[in-house]
């Protein structure tokens, strides 16, 4: 399932991203990376502060929660941050692609099916966490992604 995920953003990428003259062809890759990155860190954040709830909402309303309007604007502001993309391209790639994905989700399988196979079982918290390890967001190596991690990731 992880193939599928992976495989379903860069379906859904692959066309805004890559064949937006706006994004240099450099920062494709990186770019698909960040949004997988914001993706993961909003349902991590959902379930580790008991909201999964918020994770079925997101799904089922087409990207018009705040929730997904959330990780439009991270995303939006982290591709403008680090790649030097413009305010107006990356406010409108985020637009286009969270909803995207979040209704590709919707009709691919249910969210507790996805998360299931891709953290091999366990506990939805446990899940995430291994999911979010092999996003490569286990920047400590322990196996997880915690607050260690997240440390590592921005240096204190």
């Amino acid at each position: 399932m992880f193939e599928q995920l992976a495989s379903l953003i860069q379906q859904h990428s692959q066309q805004t991203i890559a064949d937006n003259p706006a994004i240099p062809n450099e920062h494709n890759q990186g770019v698909v990376e960040e949004l997988k990155n914001v993706i993961i860190s909003k349902v991590t954040g959902l379930v580790t502060s008991g909201q999964t709830n918020k994770i079925t909402e997101m799904l089922s309303s087409n990207g018009e929660t705040p929730e997904a309007k959330d990780m439009e604007n991270n995303f939006a502001t982290n591709i403008m941050q680090k790649f030097g993309i413009n305010n107006q391209v990356a406010t409108t790639i985020a637009a286009t692609l969270i909803p995207g994905i979040l209704n590709a989700l919707k009709g691919n399988s249910s969210v507790q099916q996805i998360l299931a196979s891709l953290g091999g079982g366990g506990n939805l918290a446990d899940t995430l966490s291994g999911l979010g390890a092999k996003f490569g967001l286990d920047k400590d190596g322990d196996g997880d992604v915690d607050l260690g991690d997240l440390g590592k990731m921005f240096k204190f």
